[in-house]
């Protein structure tokens, strides 16, 4: 059964982050545990699979049960195991009326082009699917995939907001490029 842990192995927690996220994607580890204490819907967890770490998860609780989740990786060892569609299943159980996340814009000449269509596929196959719109926030430009209706452009921009006031732009997906450039 998947859970959602305290972070008791900082060192792990930290590793994962590091592999799996570039520089330009994240947040130094000590400002999302100070945003973690001073505001309680922002919550780092550990992943877990019947006790045993598989991963991290960051979100930010919008009520009426929605999320946003800004960060979630599985460990890059147990990667193609089954683990991430398990932690999006257990994440649309938590969350009800959805959650709502970023992916990397699949921008035809990026570096790792391949790697931001396997994961647009792979969350699709997961019941995650693009909103039809994209934002340009936290130094890229994302496509913003959701696990429903009821979560929505707004509830995005309201995660974004508690996290920082760094300015984030909106488009549909098909002028982002356009729009944001």
């Amino acid at each position: 059964m998947i859970t959602f842990e305290p972070i008791t192995d900082e060192a792990y927690w930290q590793k994962i982050y590091l592999e799996a996220f570039p520089g330009r994607e994240r947040s130094p580890y000590e400002m999302l545990v100070e945003l973690s204490e001073m505001k309680p819907v922002v919550a780092l967890h550990t992943i877990a699979e019947d006790g045993k770490a598989i991963g991290l998860v960051v979100w930010v609780e919008l009520g009426d049960d929605k999320a946003f989740i800004l960060y979630f990786a599985i460990d890059q060892s147990l990667r193609g195991g089954g683990y991430g569609g398990k932690v999006l299943t257990a994440l649309k159980e938590r969350f009800t009326n959805g959650i709502i996340l970023e992916a990397e814009f699949q921008e035809p000449d990026a570096d790792n082009l391949e790697q931001r269509e396997r994961r647009h596929r792979f969350y699709e196959k997961n019941g995650v699917v693009d909103s039809t719109f994209a934002s340009k926030a936290f130094g890229g430009i994302y496509h913003l995939m959701r696990s429903n209706v009821n979560v929505t452009v707004e509830d995005y921009l309201k995660g974004v907001q508690i996290l920082s006031d760094y300015p984030t732009m909106v488009a549909p997906a098909s002028q982002a490029l356009r729009a944001f450039n």
